[in-house]
């Protein structure tokens, strides 16, 4: 196996990577503290209810999926450059 294909692979690695972080982030929740459970969905003083999860704590955990998307997406790319270098 030359550089080409092992990159080539490393690439195909991190694109699935970032295609099942970008998932993820899609669906996490946050789960709301113990006082707020079974409430409908609300926005009350101490936390805000959105869909059977808190606001708050599923938007820090989406930004923090997203972002390990964004570094897998880029380093696909980058290997793929580094692939399409090393066959030439």
């Amino acid at each position: 196996m030359d550089y080409a294909q092992v990159a080539n692979v490393a690439s195909l690695v991190a694109g699935l990577l970032s295609a099942a972080f970008w998932v993820v982030a899609a669906i996490v929740k946050a789960p709301v503290p113990p006082e707020f459970k079974g409430k409908p969905d609300d926005d009350y003083w101490k936390c805000a209810v959105i869909d059977g999860g808190e606001l708050f704590g599923t938007l820090r955990l989406q930004s923090k999926w997203n972002s390990r998307a964004a570094f897998a997406a880029a380093a696909t790319v980058l290997l793929q450059i580094a692939a399409s270098m090393l066959s030439a």
